[in-house]
């Protein structure tokens, strides 16, 4: 096991492909010469969180959407659609009723929607581990840490 390295960009896109391939943090760390856990550490740590809905129906991650016959939320007396349907507001902002409903996939491992074969038809919150995501995450945070702490001419000792 390679100690005390950080990921590189070419290991993060060996890691986002075996992802879509549903293969384990195991796996993919014997791969990589990694351990499991800093491969599921690397992906719990840089998940991007994508509120995109299935082909031809918009995003809608409330708990009671499918029973939902609510309309008019909106105010507009004109507007027959259900408001689980409607693309000009969505309808966890303006019901009472709303409840956030979460895939119980996305609570064990990989953790993320990498490979799910449901990920076209599904209307909920995605979470996907992006290689070049994850990497310009890890740059960003690795110049942070090196600037040191910023002080104003007030602050200075």
């Amino acid at each position: 096991m390679n100690k005390n390295r950080h990921l590189t960009q070419e290991e993060r896109i060996i890691i986002e492909s075996w992802l879509q391939k549903k293969e384990s943090f195991k796996s993919i760390g014997r791969e990589l010469g990694k351990d499991p856990t800093t491969i599921a550490k690397e992906v719990k740590n840089h998940i991007q969180f994508k509120q995109t809905g299935a082909y031809g129906k918009t995003f809608n991650d409330c708990l009671f959407r499918t029973n939902c016959g609510l309309r008019r939320l909106c105010g507009n007396q004109r507007c027959n659609r259900i408001c689980s349907f409607c693309n000009t507001h969505r309808c966890s902002s303006l019901c009472a009723d709303y409840r956030q409903e979460i895939c119980q996939r996305l609570s064990k491992p990989p953790y993320v929607c990498n490979g799910c074969e449901l990920r076209r038809s599904c209307r909920l919150e995605k979470r996907v581990y992006s290689a070049t995501y994850a990497q310009r995450e890890y740059e960003q945070i690795r110049s942070n840490s090196r600037q040191g702490v910023q002080f104003t001419e007030e602050e200075r000792p």
